[in-house]
């Protein structure tokens, strides 16, 4: 029997339309397959539709078809099977919301440490074996490359911090893989691989010394000294503000708020812009000491940009300055102050511990600081206990060395002689 004309010999079509306007938004095609089952897709447009159709009438006509679900779960092993770390590496920091330092440091240990040992292996014959050897390897190399070397006057680390940011992308980016059901579960297992800390010990300044660092630093930098010791802003969030962000107008009540950070690109050419802070807590007012007020007036005087939006410290041509002026300043200045290993994070850690040995409670550090999570800063909040602990022993010992002081001077030479001591005559 013929087909009746404008009617389908194979599956059915069906318009798909929007419950509030009516008008047509796509089309869904289904049919009976040799298992009697339904099987239904849907289509942007209606020449899609149809070729889904035909093809699947071809694969039955020619005995090759498989229910359309069992097909897309082949397809999916067929490319656990077939992709490799490499592929898979940059498709995973693509999926990633990373800051410009962190797309880098990703990219420059993809390249330089992981892919090129690493990245033709298909994920799927990727062994917890090439993981540890390709980890044991990188930790030798990387010791040789740091021999001889020095870092800050001393001798260089022995490239444990540089193999553990290497493992730590390659753990991230496998882990992402099982996320996506490529893997699962990741090789990346290195017993202490993850466990590192740094070489270097945050180094509390003394007022002197950041005075002295003040002086020393060029006349448009030497007003971020004592704002980053009073205030614990971080490099990235002094060099974004804006005049806006100062309310200098009493310098007892003056205040700092973050509404945004530096963030450095090394990618296109070296260029800065402000991005979002680091985290939701980021986002904060701080007391400005008084004595801090009149080094910022002069500062925005002579330094800044005009305007509300003007950058408080900013570069030689306008706009944000690039981490690299402070460090090439910041490095001169510490040599000359005898503090090589100082770090300019180190002015954020001084603020800290200076708040905690004032009184501040572990909600103040807490705000200081931008973090939600009290576990990083209660250290701070210890050494205020201890300064507290040492404050209430020098009060408890002036008191009982004030009563005993007293006892003696009442002592007579009767009592001396009844205790059984002699007095002098």
């Amino acid at each position: 029997m013929a087909a009746t004309p404008g009617k389908r010999v194979f599956g059915e079509l069906e318009k798909r339309r929007s419950a509030t306007t009516g008008k047509v938004t796509g089309w869904r095609a289904r049919y009976t397959g040799p298992d009697l089952e339904r099987h239904p897709k849907t289509f942007g447009d209606k020449m899609a539709a149809e070729s889904w159709l035909n093809a699947e009438r071809i694969l039955i006509d020619r005995g090759e078809w498989k229910p359309p679900k069992v097909r897309e779960l082949e397809a999916r092993l067929a490319e656990q099977r077939s992709v490799t770390l490499r592929e898979w590496a940059y498709r995973s920091i693509e999926g990633k919301t990373l800051r410009p330092g962190t797309l880098y440091r990703y990219k420059t240990a993809l390249e330089k440490r992981i892919l090129p040992v690493l990245g033709d292996i298909p994920l799927k014959d990727l062994t917890r074996l090439d993981v540890a050897t390709w980890y044991t390897k990188l930790r030798v190399v990387l010791a040789e490359e740091a021999r001889g070397r020095t870092w800050h006057g001393q001798e260089k680390p022995d490239g444990r911090g540089a193999a553990y940011s290497a493992y730590q992308v390659l753990s991230s980016i496998l882990n992402d893989a099982v996320d996506h059901e490529l893997l699962n579960a990741s090789p990346a297992k290195v017993k202490g691989a993850l466990r590192y800390k740094a070489v270097h010990e945050p180094i509390v300044v003394t007022t002197d010394q950041m005075w002295r660092m003040t002086e020393l630093m060029p006349d448009y930098l030497q007003a971020i000294v004592p704002l980053a010791v009073t205030t614990g802003l971080r490099n990235g969030e002094l060099r974004a503000l804006k005049r806006r962000h100062l309310d200098l107008a009493d310098p007892s009540r003056a205040t700092v708020t973050v509404r945004g950070t530096a963030a450095d690109h090394r990618e296109r050419g070296k260029f800065t812009e402000i991005g979002e802070p680091k985290t939701d807590a980021s986002y904060r007012e701080i007391a400005i000491p008084p004595f801090v007020v009149p080094m910022l007036r002069e500062h925005l005087k002579k330094f800044s940009e005009p305007g509300a939006d003007g950058i408080v410290f900013r570069a030689a041509r306008g706009g944000v300055m690039h981490r690299q002026i402070i460090q090439r300043k910041w490095t001169v200045v510490r040599k000359a102050v005898g503090l090589d290993e100082l770090h300019f994070h180190d002015l954020r850690h001084t603020a800290l511990t200076w708040a905690a040995r004032s009184g501040a409670t572990l909600a103040e550090l807490m705000a200081i600081a931008g973090h939600s999570n009290p576990t990083v800063v209660l250290h701070y909040q210890h050494l205020g206990d201890e300064e507290r602990r040492h404050t209430i022993a020098e009060k408890l010992g002036a008191a009982f060395k004030d009563d005993l002081a007293e006892r003696r001077a009442l002592r007579t030479p009767q009592s001396d002689t009844k205790n059984g001591t002699q007095a002098s005559g």
